[in-house]
């Protein structure tokens, strides 16, 4: 954000995004999050928050699952990638 301009007040930070949301709910400020965070925090049903996209966007983030080759998935992990791949593509849709 520094390199585009930006100049935060930073006075909180957590790794927990539902922290983060809750400040917010809570009327303690603004914040920053990616779109994949706002996703799992069901910020579309919220009408106490006000999604904004950045102008101009940031660069987009890409996300990775990797796992080895030749090796069968266990049913968790074949869950993991099949949720994966339909948050993916609900989050495609939408932009």
């Amino acid at each position: 954000m520094a390199r585009r301009g930006g100049r935060p007040h930073i006075v909180c930070r957590t790794a927990g995004n539902e922290t983060v949301l809750s400040m917010v709910r809570a009327g303690m400020g603004s914040a920053v999050l990616p779109q994949l965070a706002l996703h799992g925090g069901d910020v579309d049903s919220d009408e106490s928050l006000c999604v904004h996209e950045l102008k101009p966007a940031l660069p987009p983030r890409e996300i990775f699952l990797l796992w080895q080759a030749n090796r069968t998935h266990s049913p968790l992990v074949a869950r993991t990638i099949e949720i994966a791949v339909d948050v993916v593509g609900k989050i495609a849709k939408r932009t």
